[in-house]
């Protein structure tokens, strides 16, 4: 018997592409609901305060239907990790994505998220999202990989 399929989005900033891995083992509804809400266009930003992670916010579809409790809660966001958190009462989700050491942070100290996809090789998004703290926004474009 098969495993179950592995699916994969890609991400792309600034000329840079990588690929990620669904991570249904961890957080089936989570990567499902992303799944769904894919392809998503907006705005990438540098986190100012969990470190070398760049977030964007979605503002409709079903990551917005998830439950404000993480399903699988995390604070450390390891480099190629991409998070999600869901927040209600700002009427939209984050999505974070490290390219080294990071944390999710608010001002008023560590907040948790769910993991939802992985890199394992994103060496030039890496260096774009590592060049954002200084260049500011850019967009990024968030869609499925076929089969």
């Amino acid at each position: 018997m098969q495993g179950p399929t592995q699916r994969w989005i890609s991400i792309k900033v600034h000329g840079a592409e990588a690929r990620l891995r669904l991570l249904d083992e961890y957080s089936p509804r989570s990567a499902e609901a992303l799944w769904q809400s894919l392809p998503i266009a907006t705005q990438l930003r540098h986190g100012k305060l969990s470190g070398e992670a760049c977030f964007l916010d979605v503002d409709s579809g079903p990551l917005l239907d998830l439950p404000a409790e993480p399903e699988l809660p995390v604070t450390s966001i390891y480099r190629g990790y991409l998070v999600l958190t869901v927040l209600p009462q700002l009427g939209h989700a984050e999505l974070l994505i490290s390219y080294g050491v990071a944390e999710y942070r608010w001002p008023t100290g560590r907040r948790y998220v769910t993991p939802v996809a992985r890199a394992d090789e994103a060496e030039a998004l890496y260096d774009v999202l590592r060049r954002m703290f200084s260049e500011g926004v850019k967009p990024i474009e968030i869609r499925r990989v076929a089969a």
